[in-house]
């Protein structure tokens, strides 16, 4: 009685707005507006709005969970199959859908790969989220990081309360003999402790011993994952081997796993009894002789305020037992930084903007391929119609589409990952700029299992748009006759929605690709004080055990630039 009663208020005033309009304005109009009432009426008694969709998931979801397991695979198998053939059938719709989403899914495919290898996966040391770095800061100074000298390195290590394990790491270049010409190689100089410090094991041999690290200690080696494998073809009987460095001669004693090239790019290790600079007695025994990094673990269970309140402690009881080491106008202070933070903090944000920025590409692909099927089933509802008269409900019609939708998403999904494969060496570049975990970024089974979700999901989306905008029951299709007039204007509706969608998704890609240019035409622009035409520069380093007094050094780099400024076609040197 109460829709009787609003049908007949909404045709009074219909019929009181007709009498102010000409005899055939009022006819036609009339006539669409009475027939638009009609539609609206069946349309919220058919669907129901908004609840009609969320009904209709409902039915199709307790169907699948419903269903006996040997029907549901025959069910999945038959509208596999039909899905096939009108894949076949459709060719050229079926091509120009799959290679759109192989575009959006290897984008984020690809952005992906580097979020997990750099942020998401763990750091290859054991319990990773314990390391620190620590830095000696002098900041009334303006300078951020100052080093710590070996007598400051031994105060810290037998004065913390917080920390497990305590290392010191800095990196130098020596010359290689005995391996052909002459090489100048980066080797990281360390404490004993240090890979132990670390959580590292070894993959062949063994890791420097205490007691290592002392004067007068044998002279030996650890290499790196990526020197064994490169230089070495992977030899495994490379323990053992001997490096003639500096006039002494290093034995090999183990080689590393794969590790990122933190702090620095080193191809092998040695401990520091082995650096003529670091074992010195001149350095021994200066506190302020600061050239050493920090590296620590805390205790378990201790979080990292404690930590730096414990090494605010030790540094304000360091500044009254040694004032002229630490002048107060240059102020003392030491803060420590997970090492996760030291690794990915420069690339956190910048990766996460480009992953936003491909899951915005995703959306303006999902909008596109909705915007292609919605066109497709405009000329396929008459033969969705037949399914329905048939017998088909409407959650299995809606079944049907989705398993064609996500079946054309699979295989673009899987081209997704040749794209993914294709571009990932680019991003290994890029990434390498902000982070050393580069390494780790490839795709392994967390990748694959994000292709497949997000591939699914690309599939329910924008198989879902088209499967909702239908407003009339698929049955009345066939009674009319024809399959395009059924729910024309809601479909109209839906298009200019997803291409509004696009619009303004493609501006806000847009925007940020011209901010991006004038950015890198602003670093163009910008003068760096000199003209770099026609300049040359190098590093000339010396041995280390022939140039350990100063004046020596000098000496050797006056001739040098002596010889240099009197070479032909040389202007100024």
């Amino acid at each position: 009685m109460q829709a009787m009663k609003r049908e007949t208020l909404h045709r009074r005033i219909f019929r009181s707005l007709l009498r102010l309009f000409p005899f055939e304005f009022q006819w036609d109009y009339g006539r669409d507006m009475e027939n638009t009432f009609e539609d609206q009426r069946r349309d919220v008694e058919q669907r129901g709005g908004f609840m009609g969709i969320l009904k209709l998931w409902w039915e199709t979801l307790s169907g699948i969970f419903s269903t006996a397991p040997r029907e549901h695979w025959e069910m999945l198998k038959q509208d596999g199959s039909y899905a096939l053939r009108m894949m076949r059938k459709n060719i050229g719709f079926t091509v120009v859908v799959v290679l759109t989403l192989a575009l959006g899914i290897g984008a984020n495919t690809a952005m992906f790969s580097v979020i997990n290898g750099v942020l998401i996966r763990p750091l290859p040391y054991a319990e990773g989220g314990q390391l620190l770095r620590v830095r000696q800061a002098a900041p009334s100074a303006g300078i951020e990081n100052i080093n710590f000298s070996p007598k400051e390195i031994i105060d810290f290590q037998q004065q913390s309360q917080t920390l497990s394990g305590i290392a010191e790491y800095h990196s130098m270049s020596f010359t290689l003999y005995g391996q052909g010409e002459a090489q100048r190689l980066q080797i990281g100089v360390v404490s004993a402790n240090f890979f132990d410090v670390m959580g590292v094991k070894p993959v062949l041999g063994r890791l420097f011993l205490t007691g290592e690290d002392r004067v007068g200690a044998d002279p030996v080696l650890v290499l790196t994952y990526g020197y064994w494998k490169n230089v070495m073809g992977g030899d495994p009987q490379a323990v053992g081997k001997t490096f003639e460095m500096n006039d002494r001669v290093h034995t090999v004693i183990g080689v590393l796993p794969p590790l990122p090239d933190y702090p620095d790019v080193n191809l092998m290790y040695m401990p520091a009894s082995s650096c003529p600079f670091r074992s010195r007695k001149q350095t021994v025994e200066n506190r302020n002789a600061r050239m050493l990094e920090m590296f620590a673990r805390r205790k378990p269970g201790v979080p990292i305020q404690q930590v730096s309140a414990d090494l605010g402690i030790i540094a304000a009881r360091l500044d009254q037992q040694y004032p002229d080491s630490y002048p107060k106008a240059d102020g003392h202070a030491v803060n420590a930084t997970p090492l996760q933070t030291e690794l990915t903090g420069g690339a956190r944000t910048t990766f996460l903007i480009l992953l936003s920025t491909a899951g915005l590409v995703l959306l303006l692909t999902c909008a596109n391929v909705a915007n292609l099927t919605l066109s497709r089933q405009i000329r396929r509802e008459h033969e969705l119609a037949i399914r329905a008269t048939l017998g088909a409900s409407r959650a299995r019609v809606f079944r049907q589409l989705l398993t064609e939708s996500s079946l054309l998403a699979l295989v673009g999904g899987v081209l997704g990952l040749l794209v993914a494969a294709g571009g990932i060496n680019l991003l290994v570049a890029f990434a390498a700029r902000f982070t050393p975990r580069t390494s780790d970024i490839g795709i392994d089974s967390t990748v694959l299992l994000f292709t497949l979700g997000i591939s699914i999901f690309t599939g329910i989306l924008f198989g879902s748009i088209p499967a909702f905008a239908s407003r009339q029951d698929l049955s009345i299709t066939i009674n009319q006759g024809s399959g395009r007039a059924s729910g024309a204007l809601s479909k109209h509706r839906v298009r200019s929605m997803l291409v509004t969608a696009q619009v303004a998704i493609s501006f806000i890609l847009l925007i940020g690709a011209g901010l991006m240019l004038r950015t890198l035409v602003k670093l163009q622009d910008v003068d760096p004080g000199f003209h770099p035409e026609n300049v040359l520069s190098s590093t000339v380093s010396l041995n280390f055990t022939k140039y350990m007094d100063n004046k020596k050094s000098l000496a050797f780099y006056e001739r040098l630039l002596e010889g240099l400024s009197n070479r032909p076609g040389v202007q100024t040197a």
